[in-house]
C-alpha cells in the first residue's frame, strides 16, 4: 500500500479539489493508493473568504487555519508520496516547498489555473501585493512530477520541468448524467438557460447581459444562475437563482436545457480547464461557450455544443438552441459520448494512478 498525503488550499467545495484530487481517492484506494487529504481553507473559511469586508476576520481565522496546515507538514515523513494541488498556501513565497521537496517521499504538483498570472478575485485585491505567482516556477523545477489540465498550462511547466504530464479535468460520469425526467421551471412552456458558477466566476455571467436581452426578446427563456455571489437583475427576463450546495451539483446542471460557459479571451482564461462544460455536457445539457482556450478542444462547434467569439455569435447560437429541442437533443447525445470518451473519470484515474506508482517507485531507485 502506498500512502500518498494529498494538499490543497481549498476544501472540496473548491471544484478544483474536488475534481484534481477528491473524487480520484476511491479509485486509488481500490488500486492500492491510500489518501490522506488535508485542507488549508474548511467549509466556512471558504465561504467567507471570497466575501466582500470583513478583512479583520478573514485574517484571524487565516492565521488559525495557517496553523493547523504547518501541523499536517510535520507528519509528512510518514507517507510515501506528497501531492500539492496549486500551491501550499496562497500567499508569500515558496518557502516550504523546498523543505518537502527534500525529503525521501517524490512531491508532486497538480495546478489546472494559470497561476503563475497575478490574479486575484475582486473581494481580495489588497492581496495582490502577496500572491507572488512567479513562485509556481520554482515549485515545478523542485517537483518530482508535474500535472496540468490542459496543454497551454503544460507549456509553461515544461520551461522548468521535464517531468510534466496533462491529465484534464474530468467527472464522474456514473454521478453526472442526464436527468431522467424532464425539468420545468415555474413558466413550464419556456426553455431553462442555466450558468453554474462560483463567487470568483460571478462576473463572467454579467458579460452576456446584452445577449440575453437580444435572445429573450425573440426566444423567451428563464435564466437560472447558481454559485454567484450578487445577485443577478435584468429588466425583461425571468431570473431564478437558486443557491449551490455541494450536495446539489448535479441536480442543479439537470435542471437546465441549454448551459452557457462565458469566459473573457485572456491568459487567465486560456488556463481553464472548461469543467463548467464538460459537466454540461456530461449531464446531457447542450452547452454554448466561449471560444477561448481549453474549450476550444471540448467543444467541437456545431457537432457537440456551440463555441462563440463574439456577442452577435452568442445571440444567434443561443437563440438557436433555445429555439429548436432537436437540435437541443442532438447536442445533449454527442456531448454526453466526448465526455464519456475523453473527460471522464474511468478513463483518467488509471492515469492518475499509473504516475503516481512512477514518481515513488523512480524515488526508490534512486
Amino acid at each position: 500500500m502506498i500512502r500518498m498525503l494529498a494538499l490543497s488550499p481549498l476544501p472540496e467545495e473548491g471544484a478544483g479539489c474536488r475534481f484534481r484530487i477528491a473524487q480520484f481517492i476511491p479509485y486509488l484506494r481500490s488500486a492500492g493508493i491510500d489518501v490522506t487529504l488535508r485542507t488549508l481553507y474548511d467549509a466556512q473559511f471558504f465561504d467567507l473568504v471570497y466575501r466582500r469586508g470583513q478583512y479583520t476576520k478573514k485574517a484571524l481565522q487565516f492565521a488559525k487555519l495557517s496553523l493547523r496546515h504547518l501541523d499536517t507538514l510535520r507528519h509528512t515523513s510518514s507517507f510515501d508520496a506528497i501531492f500539492i494541488y496549486r500551491e501550499l498556501f496562497p500567499i508569500g513565497p515558496a518557502l516550504l516547498e523546498p523543505l518537502l521537496a527534500k525529503r525521501r517521499a517524490p512531491l508532486i504538483l497538480d495546478f489546472d489555473d494559470a497561476v503563475f498570472l497575478p490574479h486575484v478575485s475582486d473581494a481580495n485585491r489588497f492581496l495582490g501585493a502577496l500572491k507572488m505567482p512567479h513562485k509556481l516556477s520554482a515549485v515545478i523545477r523542485q517537483s518530482d512530477r508535474v500535472i496540468t489540465g490542459n496543454e497551454y498550462l503544460a507549456a509553461y511547466a515544461r520551461q522548468f520541468s521535464n517531468a510534466v504530464s496533462v491529465i484534464p479535468t474530468c467527472v464522474d460520469t456514473s454521478k453526472f448524467v442526464p436527468r431522467q425526467q424532464p425539468v420545468t421551471s415555474h413558466d413550464r412552456f419556456k426553455p431553462v438557460v442555466g450558468w453554474i458558477g462560483s463567487q470568483t466566476t460571478g462576473h463572467y455571467i454579467r458579460q452576456l447581459s446584452s445577449v440575453f436581452s437580444r435572445v429573450h426578446q425573440e426566444h423567451p427563456f428563464v435564466l437560472r444562475v447558481s454559485g454567484a455571489l450578487d445577485a443577478f437583475e435584468l429588466s425583461g427576463v425571468c431570473v431564478e437563482e437558486p443557491p449551490w450546495t455541494l450536495d446539489s451539483e448535479v441536480s442543479l446542471f439537470n435542471t437546465c436545457d441549454v448551459g452557457v460557459y462565458p469566459l473573457p479571451d485572456d491568459e487567465w482564461s486560456k488556463g481553464k480547464c472548461g469543467f463548467k462544460a464538460i459537466a454540461f455536457m456530461a449531464c446531457g445539457v447542450p452547452v454554448v461557450a466561449a471560444a477561448v482556450g481549453a474549450n476550444c478542444e471540448i467543444v467541437q462547434d456545431g457537432i457537440n455544443g456551440f463555441l462563440a467569439a463574439n456577442e452577435d455569435e452568442w445571440v444567434e447560437k443561443l437563440g438557436r438552441l433555445i429555439a429548436d429541442p432537436d437540435l437541443r437533443r442532438q447536442f445533449a447525445e454527442a456531448g454526453r459520448r466526448t465526455v464519456e470518451e475523453h473527460y471522464s473519470l474511468a478513463v483518467h484515474a488509471p492515469s492518475m494512478e499509473a504516475l503516481i506508482r512512477e514518481a515513488v517507485e523512480h524515488s526508490h531507485s534512486d
